[in-house]
């Protein structure tokens, strides 16, 4: 499969999505994305080095439903479904908060987590309230903020926040990117631009909670990417937003025509119906590191993985993925539940569920059973 380098005017990629004074790269990347068969195999070995499996504690207190997000300063916080777990480093569970019931200083939606590892504070976003919690790492709350806006997503960028709604309706018109300035929960954070426009009848039915729209950068900034366009977005530090890969499914490419007047009534709709074709949509768990860029899609229902060489052009994709753990070659079906994010300085982690339906065999080898907290891999770029 090869890969093209398009120079293009901004205005070929953003006529159609957004309408804001941005400054944006005169160049993007296109790849094009084929359909591997669910043979084939992404030796990661080749791209990444395991530094680390951290067998999180299992107990009654730290049982995690699923993992959405993990992030890191001296310690693991892990975004589950009701609770933001608190980890050492070896993975020995150290304590929890969890969702209250609507107090005023309870969240009641764990939309997303992130650290200000500089201040060695946890945010904490609920999308319900609409407020930024700030906690110190001793999970004491000390101030929460409310933005007034419903989100999915968000991040701290140099002097604002980035956040996404995705295609949910939050003003009249839609939007899909929110930026506020400001500098700290205690000083307030203005809402100043949207970014992103996209059909109406879009936010009836492919408004979906998701936990992968951004994905931090080595150099600062972050990677956006959406549901349904294909694109992978730079966000830089200061709020710039422009493109950065587009990942061309050609004739397998989910049209506009597929996504409006369809009658849907719900996201399950919309992926009943692209998971009936053979197209493939939905990038996420993208992490970029300075030579590769990795992201996950989904093509009737299947979960495949690809790396991209930005050095060579080259592409890699596969359905299932190789591992090394102490010298042994593991290879395993990429299941759903198995999930790729960033650290943010050039480390990223890998998510591996500890049940047999995923590991299987090879249980014996990371030591878990079914019921166990899942695995989680801390790696960089080889």
């Amino acid at each position: 499969m090869k890969s093209k380098f398009w120079l293009v005017a901004f205005i070929l990629l953003l006529n159609c999505t957004s309408r804001s004074p941005e400054k944006i790269k005169e160049s993007y990347i296109v790849i094009d994305q084929g359909i591997p068969s669910i043979n084939d195999v992404v030796d990661l070995p080749n791209f990444i080095t395991i530094n680390k499996v951290i067998s999180l504690e299992t107990t009654d207190s730290s049982l995690i439903d699923f993992v959405h997000k993990v992030v890191e300063d001296e310690f693991y916080f892990v975004q589950g479904g009701k609770s933001v777990y608190k980890f050492d480093k070896s993975g020995e569970f150290i304590s929890k908060i969890s969702k209250g019931k609507g107090g005023p200083d309870e969240f009641v939606n764990l939309t997303d987590i992130l650290t200000l590892n500089d201040k060695d504070r946890l945010w904490v976003y609920d999308s319900h309230a609409r407020t930024i919690f700030q906690f110190d790492y001793n999970f004491n709350l000390e101030i929460n903020y409310t933005l007034d806006y419903p989100l999915f997503g968000l991040e701290k960028l140099e002097n604002g926040l980035i956040g996404t709604p995705g295609y949910m309706l939050v003003l009249e018109d839609p939007y899909s990117l929110f930026y506020f300035q400001g500098d700290n929960l205690e000083a307030g954070y203005k809402f100043e631009k949207t970014l992103h426009p996209f059909d109406l009848e879009k936010s009836d039915y492919l408004h979906v909670m998701r936990h992968d729209f951004f994905s931090e950068l080595e150099s600062g900034g972050y990677n956006y990417v959406n549901s349904f366009n294909d694109t992978i977005y730079h966000i830089s530090k200061t709020g710039d937003v422009y493109p950065s890969y587009f990942i061309d499914f050609g004739n397998k490419k989910v049209l506009e025509t597929d996504l409006t007047e369809k009658g849907y009534t719900s996201i399950v709709d919309v992926f009943q119906f692209i998971n009936s074709t053979d197209k493939s949509f939905n990038v996420g768990n993208v992490f970029e590191s300075n030579k590769f860029l990795i992201y996950r899609f989904f093509n009737q229902g299947k979960a495949f993985l690809s790396v991209y060489d930005k050095s060579t052009g080259k592409l890699v994709s596969g359905h299932r993925i190789k591992l090394d753990n102490i010298g042994k070659s593991i290879e395993l079906p990429l299941d759903e539940e198995i999930r790729i994010g960033s650290f943010g300085d050039g480390r990223g982690y890998l998510v591996l569920p500890s049940e047999s339906s995923v590991l299987g065999e090879f249980q014996k080898e990371f030591g878990v059973v079914d019921g166990d907290n899942p695995l989680l891999l801390v790696f960089n770029e080889k």
